[in-house]
């Protein structure tokens, strides 16, 4: 308390939650700040358990409003911008949303990776068709009987437009090829942005070794 005060904060608020994921009084004085205030805080562990809790504070709670993040004590003590001039200032945004940006890829890698393998073992996922084989089967033989469409989706207590949709797909050759989805971004941007990112990390790792460290052991985790 006695630093907060040292740091002449406007006010001062002292969370009593007894979780840290239900911190009402946290998420009060964030919706009260506007762009260009700073929250300061003793040292991370009053806002989150781990870097990676930290990183994903700033990239969804702070830098949207464009709030800053002073923090007094710790291996990441300092100002921290997310709009700052120079990389020292806003070395710690950067660093979340680039965690960010690397978690959304590894979520998007393995949920294709579990699609392809599922698909591999035949289950596709989604609703069970109404219709499987053996009704396509009968459905088919009662057509050819000369039965008319309404007649054999009753007889199979299936709608028709469910029927002929069923009889379409069957039908309908399956693709010689499967289109690839057009890149996000050219070899020129990709490599740019592997650039940058290779020069954040550089830039951390020699300015702030222990968060540079501390941020690539969460991320491992």
């Amino acid at each position: 308390m006695q630093a907060l005060e040292g740091a002449h904060c406007r006010e001062i608020v002292e969370e009593t939650a007894s979780t840290r994921k239900d911190r009402p009084k946290l998420s009060a004085t964030i919706e009260r700040m506007h762009p260009g205030d700073t929250l300061v805080i003793y040292k991370p562990a009053r806002i989150a358990r781990s870097m990676k809790e930290l990183l994903v504070f700033l990239e969804d709670e702070l830098a949207p409003r464009g709030i800053n993040l002073q923090i007094l004590s710790g291996i990441c003590a300092g100002l921290h911008r997310p709009n700052g001039q120079t990389i020292a200032d806003k070395m710690l945004f950067m660093v979340a949303a680039m965690a960010a940006e690397m978690e959304r890829d590894l979520i998007s890698e393995r949920t294709l990776d579990g699609l392809a393998a599922a698909r591999a073992h035949g289950r596709t996922g989604g609703r069970p068709p109404a219709l499987d084989a053996d009704k396509l089967a009968a459905a088919r033989a009662r057509q050819a009987r000369g039965e008319s469409i309404t007649a054999i989706a009753k007889h199979l207590g299936v709608g028709r437009s469910t029927l002929y949709r069923a009889l379409e797909e069957e039908d309908r050759p399956a693709a010689a090829t499967t289109k690839q989805p057009a890149p996000m971004f050219s070899k020129a941007e990709d490599e740019a942005c592997d650039a940058a990112t290779y020069a954040m990390a550089t830039a951390l790792r020699e300015r702030r070794p222990a968060a540079y460290r501390a941020i690539i052991d969460d991320l491992a985790d």
